[in-house]
């Protein structure tokens, strides 16, 4: 009887225990260890949990903190991609600092352009870029809350960089917490203003001289209008000579505007060049005979056709052929030939004047360029045919090149592209539109 009271005894306490165990403690476990791997980023095996109604609501509760988690941990991946996304193809180098003006974020184009190597977030801004210029524009951003422009210079081996430099205050609560900097290149944009600035003040030189000796021949004729015969003609021979000098200039100026123009416009078919050349050496015939100059012209007539437009060609001749003709000793001798090089055919003028020093020669297709100022104001000339040439060169997608000896003459010659393959609708003067970059 004792026995079986003591085994009854034991099967209720197990009955119990079991109970217990399975409604109180077991549930109670799978609760910590959900929460645990939550807490440490892990999805827990399972949230339903049988047992225990409380249990049961907490683990649904923790299911759905888990999936909202995941969700929010999402977007910030997302909106992180994003942002490295878009600060990596900002083309300005980019920099995040905080209020100790410890890095925060920044691009490889600020690696680049200050060339230095991979620096993690935490470094100082002075070990990336050491300009006190810089610096104190941080320090007034972060002062007064305030945005910020410089300009710095940045040395790159040889060269020395103009970088425009942004400062903005990054806001939280009212307060500035941050800054950040941008640094754009300007480099191109400051040599295209100074080009311009060049252009505008050789024109106004150009101008100035002529229209000064109007004015003054103008004036004279009103204070005294009854000026001896010989001395009027020779009046209206200078007003006639300075006015055919501004016609050219304003030619010359439009024509470059022209070319440099976005929309610059080559009407192309296939010339012969041999033809070419011949007809205009006959144009320049009496131009020759003037200054007692001998023209030889060296063209094979085997020559294949380049793909032009045979106006801007002849333009590019008469250029070539102008300032030899004015640099030529009188009694000299001036050669145009045409050679084949490889898919090419080099046009070129060649004289026997005065040359121009190695020193001078990477300078001649410049605007408004000249290598003995006294002479050219002498033999007259614009000092833009040289720079037109090279831009029609350059719309066909060749090249002009200059060689030259001092005392021995110039040659000025163009390269361009020999004719392709017939496109196979028969039409050879098609309209082509090309696009150069200013010098």
């Amino acid at each position: 009887m004792t026995y079986a009271r003591f085994l009854l005894g034991g099967a209720i306490l197990f009955v119990v225990g079991a109970i217990v165990w399975w409604k109180w403690i077991e549930p109670w476990r799978h609760v910590r260890r959900a929460v645990t791997a939550i807490a440490a980023g892990r999805a827990p095996r399972r949230f339903l949990f049988r047992g225990n109604r409380n249990a049961q609501e907490i683990g649904l509760a923790l299911e759905e903190i888990h999936s909202r988690d995941r969700e929010h941990a999402a977007k910030i991946n997302e909106g992180e991609f994003s942002f490295r996304t878009i600060v990596a193809t900002i083309p300005d180098g980019l920099l995040v600092i905080d209020t100790r003006r410890r890095v925060q974020s920044m691009n490889p184009q600020l690696l680049h352009l200050f060339e230095v190597g991979d620096v993690g977030a935490g470094a100082m801004l002075h070990d990336i870029i050491r300009d006190a210029s810089v610096e104190r524009a941080v320090s007034h951003t972060l002062t007064t809350g305030e945005s910020s422009e410089i300009e710095i210079k940045v040395a790159r081996g040889s060269d020395t960089l103009n970088v425009s430099v942004t400062s903005e205050p990054v806001h939280e609560t009212g307060d500035v917490r941050g800054v950040v900097l941008l640094f754009r290149d300007v480099t191109r944009l400051k040599e295209a203003d100074q080009v311009r600035r060049d252009f505008v003040a050789n024109v106004s030189h150009e101008l100035r001289t002529p229209l000064s000796i109007f004015r003054g021949y103008l004036e004279t004729l009103l204070e005294n209008p009854k000026q001896p015969p010989r001395e009027l003609m020779r009046i209206f021979e200078t007003m006639e000579k300075h006015s055919n000098r501004l016609n050219l200039l304003v030619e010359d100026v439009l024509s470059l505007a022209r070319l440099e123009a976005s929309d610059a416009r080559l009407h192309l078919e296939e010339v012969k060049v041999a033809e070419c050349l011949k007809a205009i050496a006959r144009d320049w015939e009496k131009k020759f005979a003037a200054k007692q100059i001998r023209c030889e012209l060296a063209v094979p007539d085997d020559l294949p056709p380049i793909r032009a437009d045979e106006g801007r060609l002849q333009e590019v001749v008469y250029n070539l052929l102008e300032n030899a003709v004015k640099y030529s000793r009188e009694g000299g001798s001036i050669r145009v030939s045409a050679t084949r090089e490889n898919s090419s055919v080099r046009i070129g003028v060649s004289d026997d004047g005065i040359g121009i020093a190695a020193r001078e020669l990477p300078r001649v297709f410049e605007r408004f360029y000249r290598v003995d100022k006294a002479r050219s104001r002498e033999v007259g000339g614009t000092g833009l045919g040289l720079s037109i040439v090279k831009h029609i060169a350059q719309l066909h997608g060749g090249v002009a090149e200059a060689q030259s000896k001092l005392g021995a003459g110039t040659t000025v010659s163009v390269l361009l592209p020999i004719a392709g393959p017939s496109n196979g609708n028969g039409n050879s003067n098609s309209t082509a539109v090309a696009e150069i970059t200013p010098p």
